[in-house]
């Protein structure tokens, strides 16, 4: 298996903006450092780190706003490929399974929010480009823990343990 990191959604609109959940920001928080050892996991495997961006106009989420932006508190670098979406599947932007192809990887760890949303939509679409999806297990936030519980029972979860057996 050749995995992508895929940090979904992680922006500023949806954590720190005045009518931000706060429930979804404390588990999102809860969840910083973990979500920051995988990033450092899969560069130090020399994987791809993918962040994926909500952008709509129309709620006010747009390139150059700081809403838009990641949290300076998840380690970002550069390098890492950004791809946009606007609806909840990160994989109707055909750039996305482009790149996976390009590095080819197989499959697509994802970590983010939200855990009842966007991370299942793009979880479920997966199958459909021949990438093999995974949750790691506590990098998913929502606004509601059982969204995350559910999230991860149904979905196919791993730990950082379990991952490096799987890609030696």
């Amino acid at each position: 298996m050749k995995p992508a990191l895929f940090v979904q959604d992680i922006q500023n609109v949806w954590l720190y903006e005045p009518d931000s959940n706060r429930d979804l920001r404390k588990s999102v928080e809860n969840r910083i450092d973990a979500i920051n050892e995988a990033i450092a996991w899969f560069r130090s495997k020399d994987l791809p780190v993918i962040i994926g961006y909500t952008e709509n106009e129309e709620e006010g989420v747009s390139r150059g706003t700081g809403g838009f932006e990641v949290p300076n508190s998840i380690d970002i670098e550069k390098r890492d490929f950004k791809v946009t979406k606007r609806h909840a599947n990160a994989f109707a932007n055909p750039d996305l399974s482009a790149r996976l192809k390009s590095e080819g990887c197989d499959a697509i760890v994802i970590v983010g929010l939200s855990a009842s949303g966007c991370v299942l939509a793009t979880y479920f679409s997966a199958f459909d480009f021949d990438v093999r999806p995974y949750l790691l297990k506590g990098c998913v936030a929502s606004a509601h823990e059982k969204h995350v519980r559910f999230a991860e029972d149904i979905c196919d979860t791993l730990n950082l343990r379990e991952l490096d057996d799987a890609v030696r």
